[in-house]
């Protein structure tokens, strides 16, 4: 965003609270020594959304809130209480599971409406929806969706739905109380890296889910860029993944053929997966038989990179170490160059800068002359995936990046849903099985920011930017963007609670947290983690952030950006 925004500038829940019963007195000594011991401290229990069943001769919008208030409560009583708002034949086709709507309690929340054919119109505020494999999508701040509930007369006289979409709707905090954020793990075609593909389950059987899931293979937009030990006909053979003591059982069908090079990367894969539900051990069975494997392949997850942030200073790239500016004596100075927007590899082998807006400039690692990568005519501000590849691209995208190597050999990487789109930051992620993308266009989409698939060849060559996943949804208009860790990316932004350019931390199928503002941020940069956030303001200083706060920690520098 650097060269764009300068140029530019450029959810209380439904629940019960718990009850603390004393089950005797104790009289507090006044005197003798003081003893020590140990106190086992045990955290409050989360708020669960209370089932009534329905008021006799409740009228028909009675009967919906009820439904729906029941619907949110039924992971608990698996949805016993819900059913009973329904006709027999409803209750039947009603799949719960299909589909959470979360809505928000502002404005007045969910509104109903009496209709004249005995229906129920339910307008619903939407902050995210969550449909059957878990996948989480954040909607546009304004969003609201119309629910149909039909209703008949039981023979008892009671109105009941007789007709209803399939899923449930959910406070956000009530949401937050009954399911989990859980990533899915994937390998990279080479299998060196493990890739994230997250979900949310029930947390009364995440592991369940998660297996299960894991199983199916990775999302439609992720499909391509990703490999599993699963064979496709791969499926539990129980209703669910045991866990106890922090052991967890995946039975798997008898027929289920996993090759012996698959085997040890499914097993990274669960234990990964499993270790967040948390489980310490996996064992896998094949029909009740042990699963006899390997030691496991050496994965790599969640690269954090070795040095950061870089940034020019003083004609010169920089590294900021121990809140000092250490200018990097093996690179050349850059001297002549309108030098901006600088990226470096993970192994800091590769370094560019933009020259302008026109020029990619490779910096040798030996100090000699900078070196002509690319020419253009408004370049995209550069990323270095893990394999040495230089991104870049036409700012005013023709369907394609462009990706170069050191010796100059460039690639066109097809990305079809960029036609016609102004590209403002790009950023490939560290394990280079994805890239997030900031650009602009007219028509409904306006400012997005996706993530998108990198196909690549068996070589590491890029190909394809695949299918996009849009993130951050309630972004007004945005300029960069960084990875913060493996499953979340920084954005510099504004919103309706930021009107101002701020950053914005956005989860991969979560809901996106606004930090505080710095005045004036004209970029940002990220190591792994909020720790290593930083933003650079327009005067030259760099901040750093630490716990809620900014703190300053370089001045004279700017372009701030980490390996990637």
């Amino acid at each position: 965003m650097r060269q764009s925004l300068r140029q530019s500038l450029r959810r209380a829940s439904a629940g019960v609270a718990a009850l603390a019963v004393l089950a005797g007195c104790a009289v507090i000594p006044t005197s003798g020594p003081i003893g020590t011991g140990e106190v086992e401290l045990v955290e409050p229990g989360s708020a669960i959304p209370l089932a009534d069943d329905p008021e006799p001769d409740a009228e028909p919008e009675a009967i919906v809130r009820g439904f729906l208030d029941a619907g949110a409560a039924g992971l608990y009583d698996e949805f016993t209480v819900a059913r009973k708002f329904l006709t027999g034949s409803a209750s039947a086709r009603w799949s719960p599971r299909s589909r959470v709507l979360v809505y928000s309690d502002e404005g007045g929340g969910i509104q109903t409406e009496l209709r004249g054919d005995d229906s129920v119109m339910v307008t619903v505020p939407v902050e995210a929806t969550v449909d059957a494999s878990g996948a989480y999508v954040e909607a546009v701040p304004g969003s609201r969706e119309e629910l149909v509930f039909d209703l008949v007369r039981d023979a008892g006289g009671q109105w009941r739905v007789s007709r209803l979409d399939d899923g449930v709707l959910m406070l956000p905090a009530v949401f937050d109380a009954v399911y989990r954020r859980t990533p899915l793990y994937f390998a990279t075609p080479d299998r060196s890296q493990l890739v994230p593909d997250v979900r949310w389950f029930p947390t009364r059987s995440t592991a369940t889910y998660a297996v299960s899931e894991l199983l199916a293979g990775p999302s439609p937009w992720l499909r391509d860029a990703v490999v599993s030990g699963a064979p496709e006909d791969a499926a539990l053979s129980t209703a669910a993944v045991a866990v106890t003591d922090g052991v967890a059982t995946v039975d798997l069908r008898a027929d289920t053929r996993v090759a012996d090079a698959d085997r040890e990367l499914l097993q990274s894969q669960l234990e990964t997966t499993l270790g967040r539900v948390p489980a310490t051990e996996v064992v896998v069975t094949v029909g009740g038989l042990a699963w006899e494997h390997a030691s496991l392949p050496s994965v790599d997850r969640d690269v954090a990179p070795e040095r950061g942030p870089y940034v020019l200073s003083e004609g010169r790239l920089a590294v900021v170490e121990r809140g000092e500016v250490v200018p990097l004596e093996d690179a050349p100075a850059l001297t002549g160059l309108d030098a901006n927007s600088p990226a470096v590899s993970l192994d800091d082998s590769v370094r560019v800068v933009l020259d302008g807006v026109d020029r990619l400039m490779l910096l040798p690692t030996d100090a000699s002359a900078p070196v002509e990568l690319l020419e253009g005519e408004d370049l995209v501000p550069p990323s270095v995936d893990r394999f040495g590849w230089v991104w870049t691209g036409e700012q005013e995208s023709t369907a394609s990046l462009t990706a170069v190597d050191p010796a100059g050999e460039d690639v066109v990487v097809g990305a079809e849903w960029l036609e016609g789109r102004e590209v403002r930051s790009i950023r490939v992620s560290r394990d280079g099985a994805r890239i997030a993308v900031v650009s602009v266009g007219g028509g409904e989409r306006g400012t997005t920011v996706d993530v998108a698939s990198v196909v690549r060849d068996e070589d590491g060559t890029p190909r394809l930017v695949g299918e996009r996943t849009p993130v951050g949804a309630v972004l007004t208009d945005a300029w960069e963007v960084a990875w913060v860790d493996e499953a979340t990316v920084a954005v510099l932004g504004t919103s309706a609670s930021a009107v101002d350019p701020t950053v914005h931390t956005v989860p991969l199928g979560g809901p996106t947290t606004t930090l505080s503002l710095v005045d004036e941020t004209v970029g940002i940069a990220s190591g792994r983690g909020d720790r290593a956030l930083y933003v650079a303001v327009a005067d030259g200083a760099l901040y750093s952030r630490q716990n809620v706060s900014w703190v300053r920690v370089a001045t004279d520098v700017s372009d701030p950006v980490f390996p990637g």
